[in-house]
């Protein structure tokens, strides 16, 4: 992703609440989405810019790393406790003298760039904040248990599903010898999920990758059971229909019985979220949908239509 302003990707203020990033990222969808859409190219990098920004901006902590330290926040590896304690340093007066600081030493870079004084801690110091006195000489350093390193992974909503490798380039910000680990991300892990790699870190430590889940613009997940809305004309819903619906394994067919009202929840079991030897359930919400054309033949079908219903459809809505 390049760098841009994700707030003005969605054309929201920096204040905006969940709701109005939500409505705005939904027109936003509405208008650009491939299948309204299909072969323009611009409509569908708008699409997943607005899908990143609104995956950003609706999660609480990926919105607070965002607003304090930009898209470079939200890079896999990145620890902003880390970043804040090297910044304390190396920043244009900061007690280490670093001068300049580049983000990019963070995340294998090289050497701290600018300053009087070279970096001569190891990569467990450095992401130790607990070490920070005995590393800027400020009291001998005492042997200590190999600290485990926390980096941030994102994947879309249906990498998380199905699971996905990823690579990650770990480096000493001495310059010395990086270290790079082939993950599998285990199909069904769910948002806020983690990772362990035992002793894959520098100097034997464990790497715990943090797991951030993508939404999607269609289906949730709830634990292992897959949620859909599905839209359905009023025809196929009075008449009843066979109707192509997408899993995780591919396209099956749901059939919808004559006569389902709005609402009405389906299940297709065993196609939902495969973790482990268990599968979930695939439940499906229908939404008759009405037509959005306007004018005096569907005004007639509409009225025609209203004379059928026998008594008030609201009997007995009370408390």
């Amino acid at each position: 992703m390049t760098q841009r302003n994700l707030y003005e990707v969605l054309g929201v203020a920096k204040n905006s609440s969940e709701g109005d990033i939500r409505k705005a990222y939904r027109k936003l969808a509405r208008d650009n989405h491939p299948d309204r859409n299909p072969g323009d190219k611009q409509a569908e990098d708008r699409f997943k810019e607005a899908s990143y920004a609104k995956d950003v901006l609706l999660n609480k902590k990926k919105r607070k790393l965002y607003d304090e330290f930009g898209e470079q926040g939200l890079r896999d590896g990145f620890d902003p406790d880390v970043f804040r304690q090297y910044r304390a340093y190396g920043a244009p007066g900061g007690r280490g003298g670093f001068g300049q600081v580049n983000l990019e030493d963070l995340f294998g870079g090289g050497q701290p760039r600018g300053g009087a004084q070279a970096w001569s801690g190891s990569f467990e110091d450095f992401v130790n904040p607990g070490v920070v006195d005995s590393v800027f000489g400020r009291g001998q350093r005492q042997a200590r248990p190999r600290q485990e390193v926390v980096s941030q992974v994102n994947v879309s909503f249906l990498e998380a599903i199905r699971g996905v490798e990823r690579e990650f380039l770990f480096q000493d910000p001495r310059g010395g010898e990086s270290r790079q680990v082939k993950v599998r991300i285990p199909a069904g892990v769910e948002d806020d999920g983690r990772v362990r790699l035992r002793e894959q870190g520098l100097d034997g430590g464990d790497v715990v990758l943090e797991v951030h889940v993508g939404e999607h613009p269609h289906f949730s997940r709830r634990g292992s059971d897959l949620l859909l809305t599905l839209p359905l004309t009023v025809g196929e819903a009075y008449h009843g229909a066979k109707v192509p619906v997408s899993t995780p394994e591919g396209e099956v067919t749901l059939t919808v019985p004559g006569g389902v009202k709005s609402g009405a929840r389906l299940r297709l079991r065993g196609k939902g979220v495969k973790r482990g030897n268990t599968t979930g359930d695939l439940l499906v919400t229908v939404q008759v949908m009405l037509p959005t054309t306007k004018d005096d033949e569907t005004e007639k079908l509409v009225d025609a239509l209203e004379a059928k219903y026998e008594g008030s459809v609201r009997d007995g809505v009370q408390l």
